[in-house]
C-alpha cells in the first residue's frame, strides 16, 4: 500500500488511472484480491479528489453499450462496504462530476438510459451513506431518546446537500446532454428527492434488504430541504423546455416544503431561505395563461388570473415557509400580501374564521364580508368577459354563467390586494398544518419581527384574546419568549376561570380535575413571578414596566364592567409582592365599603404599591392618562373615589397642559355624573372615605386654580378647537385667568358640599377666590368674542341655595331678577336659613316693584299657602309678599262657606231625587208599550217630540217592572203584567221591518236601553216555569244581537249586556227533551253565531245525551246541527259527537245500527258533491269553507264506528271513495277530497278479503250504474297488491333470481275494464297537459302488466283492444291515449309485440318515452358501433355491434330510433383528421354503418318527429364529403349510397328534404364542382332544380311560405338514377345454377354471383332457393360459399334470416359430418342475424352434440358470447 500511496504523489494524474484500472479489473474475470484495499489506500490518500475519479469511472461504466446498472450497485455497496464507509458521499455525488463528463455521452440511442441509471446511482449512494451510527441514532430518535444526534443531523444535511446537487444536474446539465421524455424526467427528479414510489429504488437488485428498506427510505426522505432546491423547482416548473409543468411543480415543493416542516428540530434548520424571491416564484406557478394561438381583441388587456387549485395551495405552502422564516419571508408576507398575513394570524389565533377574529370592529368586519363579495362579483364578470373572447376566437360559442368552463377553475390574482375568502377545505388544511406543525408557535414565537405583539395591540382591551391563553399554556418554560402582552392576557385569563369554577364545590372534583388544577396553579405562580420579576426585580426596565402596566391600564377604561374587574384584579396580583399567595388563602370581594382602611385594603395595588415600583417616575404620566379616562366609564364609587386620590397625589402637573386635562377631566365627572357625585357625598351619612375623596377633589382644583391666576396673561392655555368653552376671569383685586367653563362649575359644586372635617384649608381658599367677602365676584368674558359670560347659571344658583355655606347662598341670592325669585322659593329641598333669605329678597321685591312681581305670579292661591308652610317650617319673613298674595283674593272665611254650601247641595241631591220619583205617573193597561218604545227610541226624530224628555217614560217603565218584580221575590206567582206586555212589544218591532233601526237607537241610547233589558232578564230569572216568557224573552236576545253584531256596528254596553244575557240563559236551561234541544241549538246557530252561547247551548245539548234520555232524531236535524257547528268552528263538536253515538251505539233498539255511519259519510259525501258548484262562486277551497279542519274528526269517527270503511252504508260509502265528480267538459275542475287517500289506506289494510274482493268487482264490472273516479280506483287496485298482510310469513331477504309473484288475477273482460280506466285517468289529466297524460299512463302501466300476471294471451287481448280503440277513436283525444298506452306496453315488452303492429309504426312519442327496458342494450350497441379501438378484437366487437343493429332496425325500428340524436352526435367530431388517420381510425366504416342502418330504418325515420336527428345525421355526412373531397375515389361508395338514401328522402317527404337541401345546397355544388367524377350527384344536383342562396335570400318573406309549401310538389327528379334489378336480369344465372351438373360449373356462377353481390349484395334475394339447396351440398367449397352468400343476403336484409331457418336446422342434423361442422362454424353469426329462433338454434346445436359425438361446445359459448355481447334482446 506504501507503493500506491507513493505512486499517487508521483504524479497527480496517476490518481484517475489508479482508480480507472482497479475498478475495470474489479469488473474483469482476472479479478486482483486485493483490488478493494488498494481502493480504501486511494481513498484515504485522497479524500476529496478520489470520489470525483470513481464517479468518473461509473459514469463510464453506464454510458457503455450493456446495461451495468445491476453490477455498478452492486460494485458500489461492495467499495462502500470495504472501505468502511470512509468515502465523501458528496464529492462522489458532487456536480462536478456530473459536469465534467457531458462528452461522455456520445450515443444518442444511450443518452436517456444513462441519465435514469445515474439517478438511480445517485439514490443508491444516499442511502449508501447511511452507517451503522446513524442507523442507531435514527433508531433512537423513533423512540424518543436524543442519541448520537451530531450524527444524525450531518446524514441529514448531507441528504439534503446532495439532493440539491441532483437538482441542479437535472435542471442545468441534464438538457444540454438529451432530450428526455416528460415522463422519465419527472421520474429522476422525484427519485433523487426520494418522492417515487418505494419499488423503483431496489427492483434492480432488491437492495436495501426488506427488513432495513422502509427505514432506510424514511431516513433518506426525513431530511431538510434547502433553498436552491426550492428554488429549483420552482423555476423548473415555470420553463417551458422542462417537462415538469407549474401543477407537478407545485404538488411537489408542497410536499417536500411539508415533508422538512415536519421533521423540525431546535437543532436543525429544516427550511431556511433568504431570497423573498420565493413568494413570487411560488405565485407565478398558478397563473393562468391562455392559448398563445388565439388573438385577443387588439386594445383588451386580459386579467390577471391564477388556477384556484394551485392558488390555494400556494398560500398554505408560503404560510409553512414564513413560519420557518419569520423575520424574511413572514415579514414581507405581514407587509404586503394580506391573504397570507390573514392565513398567519389564523394560526396564532387557532380561530379559522372569516373574517379573522382579530377584526373585532363589527363596521370592519361587515365592510370586509361586503368587499369580499364585490371582488368575487367583479372576478366573475372579468372571468365572463376573458372567456367570452377566447370564445369568439375559437369556437363561437356564447359564453354565459352556466356554460362556462372557466368560471370555476379560475380565480383573480391580486396577491396584494384585500385578503380574500379561502374556501373550506384549505382552512381545514391550515388548521390541519399548524396542529401537526405548530406554526402558530412559530409564529408567536417570534420578536423580531414580533406578530403577536402587532395583534395584541390591534385588539387591545376590546374584547378577551382565550387564544393566548393556550399559547402561554404550551409555552413550556419559556416565558421569556413571549411578549408581556401574551403572559398578562393569560393572567386575565386565569382570573376569569378560576371565577368561574370557584363556585363549584372542591368535594366534586376528581383527581384529574385536582391534578389539573395544581399544574395550572404552579403555571400561573411561574407566570405572575415572571411579571413580578419585569416590575420589582432587578433587572426591571423602563419599556417592560410601561408594557405591562400599559396593558392592564387600557382595561380600565373599557365599556365592560367584566373587563374592568379583571384588569383591576391584574394589577393587584402583578403589583403586590405576596399577590398570589394573598388569593390563594383568600380572595377579596370588591364590594362597596365605606371604611377608609377598606377603601385602602380594597385599592391598595393603586393607593401603596403602585407608588412602590423602582420605576414609578416613568408610568406615572401615562398612569394618570390611563385613570382620567377610566373616570368616565367606572360606575363603581369606591373605585372611582381610589382613582380620584391617586390623581390628587400622584398626578404629574408640572407642566400647564396635563394640569388643565386632569382638572376638566374630574369637573366633567363632577358636573356630568350627578348620580355617583350625590351617592359619593350624600347627606343621609357621613363617611371618612367621602371626605377624604372631598379633600383630593379640593387639593387638586385648589393647585390648579391657583396655578392658572399665577400665569401670565399673554399665555395661550387653551386649543384654539375648545375657545367656545373657555372663558376669562377677572378678579377685583386685578388677578386674571383662562380656564374651562366646567372647571369653574365643578369649584362652585365642591363648594356647596361644605369644608370637610379633615384638611379644610384648600376648601376656604377656593372660596376666597370665588366668594371673597365683601368684594365683588369675578367676572367672566368669553375668549372667542369677549363678550361676558353667565357664570352662574340658574341651576348653579339652585344648588349654591341649597348649600349650608351662608356665603355662597348671599352670592347666589344677589342680583334676582323677581322671576327667578318665584322660581327659587317653588323649589324643594332648600334649607331654612337659605328659604328665609329668600323670603325676605321677595319682601324687598314687593317694596321695590310689586306690579313686576304680581304679573310673574301665575297661582296667588297656591303660593300663599306655599309661603304659609314655608312658615310652619320655621322660615322667617315674607310677609309683605304674603299680605300682595292675599290682598286680591276673597276672604279665605267666604270661600269656605261656599266649599260648604255647595257640599250641602250634593249631599241634598238624593232625597230631592226621590221625591221627583214619587211624582212619576204609574203605567196602566191601556198605555200602548210599543209607542212608549218609540217615543224612548224614536225611529225617525219627529217635530212634536224635540221638546219632550223622554226620562219620566223610562223611569215609569223602570218602576212599574221593578213593582212587579217585587211582587214576585215576594212569592206571588206572575201574572200577565208589564213585563210580557214590553216583551212582546219588543219582539213585534224587532220582528218588523223596522227592526234593525230600533236595535241602533237602543244601541246608541244604551242608558235607557240596559236598565229595561236588566229588568226584564231578572224577570225571566224569577219565573222560570213561564216557559212562553222564557223562550220570547230568548228569541229576543238573539234578534237583537243578530242585528247588533254587524262587523260595522262597534262596541258597546247593550251588546257586552245581551250577550252576557244569553249565555247565561243558555248555561240555565235545561233540555230535557234531546229533539227539542237540537231544535233549539239549530235555532242559535241560525240566529247567532257567537262562540259563548253556541258552547253554552252545546254543552245543555250533550249533558242531556249522557244523561241516556231516550229519543229519536230525523237525521237530517243531526247532518244540519253539525254543518252548523261545523262552520262556526264549534270545539264542542267531538263532544257532541261521542256523546250522540255512544248513545246510538248503546240504544241499537231504538235507532238503527247505521245511522251514525250514514251521518257522517252523508256529511262529508256531501261536502264532496258541493266542492265543484262552490268553486266556481269562490276561489277558496270549499272543503276549507265547510268542513275544514273538522274533517279529519269525521274521518276518525267514520273510522271508530265502520273500520272496514265500505261494509256499514255501501252506496254511501261508495260513492265517498270512488265517486266522480266530472262536470261537464271541465274535468280537470273537479278535485278529489283530501280525505279519500286516507280512507282508501283504511279499506285496503283493515278490510276483510270478502270486501276487497266485492270492491274490486264492483270497480272492474262492465256495467256499473255510477262512474268511478278513475285515479282513486286505480290506486285502491294498486294498493291491493302490495298490502302487506299478503306477504306476511315470507322470507325478509329478498333473494337475487326470484320470480315475480302476480296478486291480483283478472279476467279478461276486467283487464279491458282496468284498461278504460286508466284511457279515463289519462283524458282527465289530458285537460291539464299532455306531458301529465303521458306520465299517468306510465306510471299506472306496472299495474297493468302485473293484472296480466305474465300471460301472452291476456296481454294480446289488451293490445287487441286497444288496436280496435286506435281504428274506432281516430287521431282524437281518446286515440292519441290508447296509442300511447299501446306504446308503452311495447317498450315494455318488445318480444311479445312481433311483428310490430302497423298503428305502432306510424305513430309518434316513442322518443319522448321515458323508459325502456331495452335502453341500455341499444346504447350498448350503438357505443360498441361507435369505438374506434383499432385491434383485432375491437374489428370483431365492431362487425357484432353493426349486425346486432341492422337486426335491430328490421325487427324493431320504434326502439332503435329513440337513440338516432344519440347516433347524430356520435357522429361529430370525427372530420378534423386526416383522410389516413380518419380511416384507420375506423371512422369511415362508423359513418358507413350509420348509413347502412339508416337505410334499413326507412320510412320510418323520415317521419317528423326524427327529423332534427336526420338532419344532424346528413349533415355530419356533408361534412365527411367536403372534409375529404379530394380523397372521393375512396369515398365513391359511401357517396352513392348517400345519394340513395337522400333520393329515397326526397321520394317520403319531398317538402322536409327539400328544406334540408335549400340550406345545405352550396356544400353540395362545392362538392360537385371539384369532383367532376361524380357523376350521381351530378345528377342529382341537376335534377332538384334547388335555388341558389343568393337567390333564397332575396326573396321577400312574403314569400318564404310559398316556396317551402310548393316544394313538395316540384319534379326533383325526372329520371330515376338507380335502377332496380329484375328477375330477367337474373335469369341467365339461375339457369346455370339449375343446369349446373359439375363442381366446377357450380362455382363458376357462384364466384360471378360473389363478385357482383359484393357491390349490389340486394341481388342475392333472387338466389335464395338456390344457396338454401347447396348449403347442403357435399361439395365442401360450393358449400362454403353457399354459407357465405346466406349470410350476406341476411347481413344486407336482416329480415329474411328466418327464411333461411329450416335449411340451417336440416344442416345441423344432416349425416354428414362436414355439413354440420360447416353449419356450426357459422352458427355463432347466423345466430345473431336470428335471434327471435336463438332458442331453437342453440337447443338443436346442444341436441348434434349430445348425441352426434361433436363437441359444440365452443360454438354455443361463442353464440353466446355474441349474443350477451355484452348481450342481446
Amino acid at each position: 500500500m506504501l507503493c500506491v500511496r507513493e505512486l499517487l504523489n508521483t504524479h497527480r494524474d496517476n490518481l484517475g488511472t489508479v482508480v480507472k484500472s482497479v475498478i475495470f479489473n474489479e469488473l474483469s474475470n482476472a479479478r486482483n484480491p486485493n483490488n478493494m484495499q488498494i481502493l480504501y489506500t486511494v481513498l484515504q490518500h485522497s479524500p476529496e479528489l478520489a470520489p470525483k475519479f470513481l464517479a468518473m469511472v461509473f459514469q463510464d461504466l453506464l454510458t457503455n453499450k450493456d446495461d451495468y446498472l445491476r453490477a455498478s450497485r452492486a460494485l458500489l455497496r461492495e467499495i462502500i462496504k470495504q472501505t468502511k464507509h470512509e468515502i465523501s458521499f458528496q464529492a462522489f455525488c458532487h456536480r462536478g462530476s456530473f459536469q465534467a463528463r457531458k462528452e461522455c455521452v456520445v450515443d444518442g440511442e444511450f443518452k436517456d438510459r444513462f441519465v435514469i441509471h445515474v439517478t438511480d446511482l445517485l439514490a443508491v449512494s444516499m442511502m449508501l451513506s447511511i452507517t451503522v451510527q446513524v442507523k442507531e441514532a435514527g433508531i433512537a430518535w423513533d423512540k424518543g431518546e436524543k442519541k448520537n444526534l451530531e450524527v444524525l443531523r450531518a446524514f441529514q444535511n448531507q441528504i439534503a446537500a446532495i439532493q440539491r446537487d441532483a437538482v441542479w444536474w437535472l435542471h442545468t446539465v441534464v438538457p444540454s446532454i438529451t432530450k428526455l421524455a416528460p415522463k422519465e424526467y419527472v421520474h429522476c427528479l422525484h427519485k433523487v428527492l426520494f418522492t417515487e414510489q418505494p419499488e423503483t429504488y431496489y427492483k434492480w437488485d432488491n437492495w436495501p434488504p426488506e427488513s432495513d428498506r422502509n427505514f432506510f427510505l424514511r431516513l433518506c426522505s426525513e431530511v431538510p430541504i434547502l433553498e436552491d432546491t426550492l428554488m429549483r423547482i420552482l423555476v423548473i416548473g415555470l420553463s417551458r423546455d422542462l417537462p415538469l409543468g407549474p401543477a407537478d411543480a407545485m404538488e411537489l415543493a408542497d410536499h417536500l416544503v411539508k415533508r422538512a416542516a415536519a421533521v423540525q428540530a431546535d437543532d436543525l434548520e429544516v427550511l431556511r431561505v433568504e431570497r423573498i424571491q420565493l413568494i413570487d416564484a411560488v405565485l407565478n406557478l398558478c397563473t393562468y395563461h391562455h392559448p398563445e394561438n388565439i388573438q385577443l381583441p387588439p386594445g383588451y388587456q386580459p386579467p390577471n388570473l391564477a388556477i384556484s387549485t394551485l392558488y390555494w395551495k400556494a398560500w398554505p405552502l408560503l404560510l409553512v415557509v414564513a413560519a420557518f422564516n419569520p423575520e424574511n419571508i413572514g415579514f414581507a408576507a405581514w407587509e404586503e400580501y394580506p391573504t397570507l398575513k390573514m392565513l398567519m394570524e389564523m394560526v396564532m389565533t387557532n380561530n379559522y374564521s372569516y373574517p379573522p377574529c382579530t377584526l373585532t370592529d363589527e363596521e370592519t368586519r361587515t365592510e370586509m364580508i361586503n368587499r369580499e363579495l364585490q371582488i368575487s362579483q367583479r372576478e366573475k364578470q372579468e372571468i365572463l368577459a376573458f372567456e367570452g373572447h377566447l370564445a369568439a376566437a375559437s369556437t363561437k360559442q356564447t359564453i354565459t354563467e352556466s356554460s362556462s368552463l372557466l368560471l370555476s377553475q379560475l380565480t383573480s390574482l391580486d396577491p396584494q390586494g384585500p385578503p380574500r375568502r379561502p374556501p373550506q377545505p384549505v382552512l381545514d388544511q391550515v388548521k390541519s398544518l399548524n396542529q401537526s406543525l405548530r406554526l402558530g408557535h412559530l409564529l408567536c414565537r417570534s420578536r423580531n419581527p414580533d406578530f403577536l405583539l402587532n395583534i395584541i395591540q390591534r385588539q387591545a382591551s376590546s374584547q378577551s384574546m382565550p387564544w393566548l391563553a393556550d399559547l402561554v399554556q404550551s409555552s413550556e418554560g419559556s416565558l421569556d419568549v413571549l411578549p408581556v402582552q401574551c403572559l398578562c392576557e393569560f393572567l386575565l385569563h386565569d382570573a376569569t376561570d378560576e371565577a368561574a369554577s370557584g363556585e363549584e364545590e372542591e368535594e366534586a372534583e376528581s383527581k384529574e380535575q385536582r391534578a389539573k388544577k395544581r399544574q395550572r396553579q404552579q403555571k400561573q405562580r411561574q407566570l405572575l413571578g415572571r411579571l413580578q420579576d419585569l416590575l420589582l426585580g432587578p433587572k426591571a426596565d423602563e419599556q417592560t414596566t410601561c408594557e405591562v402596566l400599559d396593558y392592564f391600564l387600557r382595561r380600565l377604561r373599557s365599556s365592560q364592567v367584566a373587563s374592568r374587574v379583571l384588569a383591576m384584579k391584574g394589577l393587584s396580583l402583578v403589583l403586590s409582592e405576596g399577590g398570589l399567595r394573598d388569593r390563594e388563602e383568600k380572595e377579596h370581594p370588591m364590594e362597596e365599603d365605606s371604611g377608609d382602611s377598606e377603601l385602602l385594603q380594597g385599592h391598595q395595588w393603586l393607593l401603596r404599591d403602585l407608588p412602590k415600583l423602582p420605576l414609578f417616575d416613568s408610568v406615572r404620566t401615562t398612569t394618570a392618562v390611563a385613570l382620567q379616562q377610566a373616570i368616565h366609564m367606572e360606575t363603581n364609587p369606591q373605585t372611582i373615589s381610589a382613582y380620584l386620590m391617586y390623581l390628587s397625589q400622584h398626578a404629574p402637573v408640572e407642566e400647564q397642559g396635563p394640569h388643565s386635562n386632569l382638572a376638566l377631566d374630574v369637573a366633567r365627572l363632577i358636573v356630568e355624573r350627578s348620580t355617583i357625585m350625590s351617592h359619593l357625598f350624600s347627606k343621609l351619612w357621613y363617611s371618612s372615605e367621602s371626605d377624604a375623596v372631598l379633600v383630593a377633589l379640593l387639593s387638586i382644583f385648589s393647585r390648579y386654580v391657583q396655578r392658572m391666576r399665577q400665569s401670565k396673561e399673554g399665555e395661550e392655555v387653551y386649543s384654539w378647537s375648545e375657545s367656545q368653552d373657555q372663558v376669562f376671569l377677572r378678579w377685583s383685586g386685578g388677578e386674571t385667568a383662562t380656564m374651562h367653563i366646567l372647571v369653574v362649575h365643578a369649584m362652585v359644586i365642591l363648594l356647596t358640599l361644605g369644608p370637610p372635617r379633615a384638611g379644610d384649608s384648600d376648601f376656604y381658599t377656593l372660596l376666597d377666590i370665588w366668594f371673597p367677602e365683601r368684594k365683588p365676584l369675578p367676572t367672566a368674558f368669553l375668549v372667542d368674542t369677549s363678550e361676558e359670560a353667565l357664570l352662574l347659571p340658574d341651576w348653579l344658583k339652585l344648588r349654591m341655595i341649597r348649600s349650608e355655606v351662608p356665603r355662597l347662598v348671599d352670592a347666589a341670592l344677589q342680583d334676582l331678577e323677581p322671576q327667578q325669585l318665584l322660581l327659587f322659593v317653588q323649589s324643594f329641598g332648600i334649607p331654612v336659613s337659605s328659604m328665609s333669605k329668600l323670603l325676605q329678597y321677595l319682601d324687598q321685591a314687593v317694596s321695590h316693584d310689586p306690579q313686576t312681581l304680581e304679573q310673574n305670579i301665575m297661582d296667588k292661591n297656591y303660593m300663599a299657602h306655599l309661603v304659609e308652610v314655608q312658615h310652619e317650617r320655621g322660615a322667617t319673613g315674607g310677609q309683605t309678599f304674603h299680605s300682595l298674595l292675599t290682598a286680591s283674593l276673597p276672604s279665605r272665611r267666604d270661600s269656605d262657606e261656599a266649599s260648604r254650601q255647595k257640599t250641602g247641595l250634593e249631599g241634598l241631591q238624593g232625597p230631592g231625587r226621590i221625591r221627583a220619583l214619587a211624582q212619576i205617573r204609574v203605567l196602566g193597561p191601556e198605555d200602548d208599550l210599543a209607542s212608549i218604545i218609540l217615543q224612548l227610541f224614536p225611529l225617525n226624530p219627529d217635530p212634536r217630540w224635540q221638546n219632550s224628555n223622554p226620562r219620566p217614560l223610562a223611569l215609569a217603565l223602570q218602576q212599574a217592572l221593578g213593582q212587579e218584580l217585587a211582587r214576585l221575590r215576594q212569592g206571588s206567582p206572575p201574572a200577565a203584567g208589564v213585563a210580557a206586555r214590553l216583551l212582546q212589544a219588543l219582539a213585534a218591532l224587532l220582528t218588523s221591518s223596522h227592526g234593525g233601526a230600533l236595535a241602533m237607537m237602543m244601541h246608541r241610547n244604551h242608558a235607557v236601553a240596559c236598565p229595561l233589558m236588566r229588568l226584564l232578564y231578572q224577570y225571566q230569572l224569577r219565573a222560570p216555569q213561564d216557559s212562553t216568557f222564557s223562550s220570547l224573552f230568548f228569541k229576543v236576545l238573539m234578534q237583537m244581537l243578530k242585528w247588533l253584531e254587524n262587523p260595522a256596528v262597534e262596541e258597546g254596553p247593550l251588546r257586552t249586556q245581551l250577550k252576557s244575557f244569553a249565555v247565561q240563559y243558555s248555561s240555565r236551561q235545561k233540555i230535557n227533551d234531546v229533539r227539542g234541544g237540537f231544535l233549539h241549538l239549530a235555532d242559535t246557530l241560525a240566529f247567532h253565531h257567537d262562540a259563548d252561547v253556541i258552547s253554552t247551548t252545546v254543552r245543555a245539548v250533550i249533558a242531556t245525551l249522557k244523561s241516556g234520555e231516550k229519543y229519536n232524531i230525523e237525521p237530517e236535524l243531526i247532518n244540519k246541527v253539525l254543518q252548523g257547528l261545523t262552520e262556526a268552528r264549534s270545539p264542542f263538536l267531538e263532544e257532541l259527537l261521542a256523546a250522540l253515538f255512544s248513545v246510538n251505539v248503546e240504544t241499537s233498539s231504538r235507532f238503527p245500527a247505521t245511522g251514525p255511519i250514514a251521518v257522517v259519510s252523508s256529511l262529508l259525501l256531501q261536502d264532496q258533491e258541493e266542492t265543484p258548484v262552490k268553486k266556481e262562486a269562490e276561489a277558496c277551497s270549499v272543503e276549507i269553507a265547510r268542513l275544514g279542519p273538522t274533517s279529519g274528526l269525521f274521518i276518525d269517527w267514520l273510522e271508530i264506528l265502520d273500520p272496514e270503511v265500505i261494509s256499514s252504508c255501501p252506496d254511501f260509502q261508495q260513492r265517498l271513495l270512488f265517486s266522480w265528480n266530472k262536470q261537464g267538459k271541465d274535468s280537470s275542475e273537479s278535485e278529489p277530497p283530501s280525505f279519500r287517500p286516507y280512507l282508501l289506506a283504511l279499506l285496503t289494510h283493515q278490510s276483510n278479503w270478502t270486501t276487497l274482493h266485492h270492491c274490486i268487482r264492483i270497480l272492474l264490472c262492465k256495467h256499473q250504474e255510477q262512474r268511478s273516479d278513475p285515479a282513486a280506483s286505480l290506486d285502491f287496485l294498486w294498493a291491493c297488491i302490495h298490502i302487506p298482510r299478503i306477504w306476511q310469513g315470507r322470507d325478509q331477504r329478498i333473494p337475487q333470481k326470484r320470480r315475480e309473484e302476480f296478486v291480483l288475477r283478472l279476467k279478461a273482460p276486467e283487464l279491458i275494464s282496468l284498461v278504460e280506466l286508466i284511457l279515463a285517468e289519462s283524458e282527465t289529466r289530458s285537460a291539464t297537459s299532455e306531458g301529465a297524460a303521458c306520465s299517468g299512463i306510465q306510471s299506472r302501466l306496472p299495474l297493468l302488466l302485473s293484472c296480466c300476471h305474465g300471460d301472452i294471451e291476456s296481454i294480446k287481448k289488451v293490445v287487441e283492444h286497444l288496436t280496435g280503440c286506435v281504428q274506432r277513436w281516430g287521431s282524437s283525444s281518446m286515440g292519441k291515449h290508447c296509442q300511447d298506452l299501446l306504446l308503452q306496453i311495447y317498450l315494455q315488452l318488445p318480444d311479445i309485440l312481433v311483428p310490430v303492429p302497423e298503428t305502432l309504426l306510424s305513430s309518434e312519442g316513442a322518443a319522448d318515452s321515458s323508459t325502456c327496458k331495452l335502453d341500455s342494450l341499444v346504447h350498448r350497441f350503438i357505443t360498441l358501433l361507435a369505438d374506434s379501438t383499432d385491434s383485432k378484437a375491437g374489428e370483431s366487437r365492431l362487425w357484432d355491434a353493426n349486425m346486432a343493429c341492422r337486426k335491430l332496425a328490421v325487427a324493431h325500428p320504434i326502439l332503435l330510433l329513440r337513440h338516432l340524436p344519440m347516433i347524430a352526435a356520435l357522429l361529430h367530431g370525427r372530420v378534423h383528421l386526416n383522410f389516413q388517420e380518419f380511416r384507420q381510425q375506423n371512422h369511415l366504416t362508423f359513418f358507413s354503418h350509420v348509413l347502412g342502418v339508416l337505410e334499413l330504418l326507412q320510412p320510418q325515420v323520415f317521419q317528423s318527429e326524427h327529423q332534427g336527428a336526420l338532419w344532424d345525421c346528413l349533415l355530419s355526412f356533408i361534412r365527411l364529403l367536403l372534409s375529404y373531397r379530394k380523397s372521393s375515389r375512396h369515398l365513391a361508395a359511401f357517396i352513392s349510397k348517400f345519394v340513395q338514401f337522400i333520393h329515397k328522402y326526397v321520394t317520403s317527404n319531398a317538402q322536409a328534404a327539400v328544406s334540408f337541401l335549400q340550406k345545405h345546397s352550396d356544400p353540395l355544388h362545392d362538392l360537385s364542382s371539384d369532383n367532376n367524377d361524380l357523376a350521381m350527384l351530378k345528377s342529382l344536383l341537376a335534377g332538384l332544380s334547388l335555388p341558389s342562396k343568393d337567390s333564397a335570400a332575396d326573396r321577400g318573406a312574403d314569400n318564404e311560405k310559398d316556396d317551402e309549401a310548393a316544394a313538395g310538389s316540384l319534379p326533383l327528379v325526372s329520371v330515376s338514377l338507380f335502377t332496380l334489378l329484375t328477375p330477367a336480369e337474373m335469369a341467365p344465372y339461375m339457369k346455370r345454377l339449375s343446369r349446373g351438373r359439375t363442381v366446377e360449373d357450380i362455382l363458376e356462377v357462384l364466384t360471378d354471383i360473389d363478385e357482383m353481390s359484393r357491390r349490389r349484395p340486394e341481388i342475392l334475394c333472387f338466389f335464395s332457393s338456390h344457396l338454401q339447396r347447396l348449403m347442403s351440398s357435399p361439395e365442401e367449397i360450393c358449400r362454403n360459399l353457399a354459407f357465405c352468400l346466406a349470410l350476406r343476403s341476411i347481413q344486407n336484409n336482416p329480415s329474411v334470416a328466418a327464411d333461411f331457418l329450416p335449411t340451417f336446422m336440416y344442416c345441423l342434423g344432416s349425416r354428414d359430418f362436414e355439413v354440420v361442422q360447416t353449419a356450426l362454424r357459422n352458427l355463432p353469426e347466423y345466430t345473431l342475424l336470428c335471434q327471435e329462433h336463438a332458442a331453437v338454434l342453440l337447443h338443436r346445436a346442444f341436441l348434434v352434440g349430445m348425441y352426434g359425438q361433436i363437441d359444440t361446445s365452443s360454438q354455443i359459448s361463442e353464440a353466446l358470447k355474441i349474443l350477451h355481447m355484452e348481450a342481446t334482446i
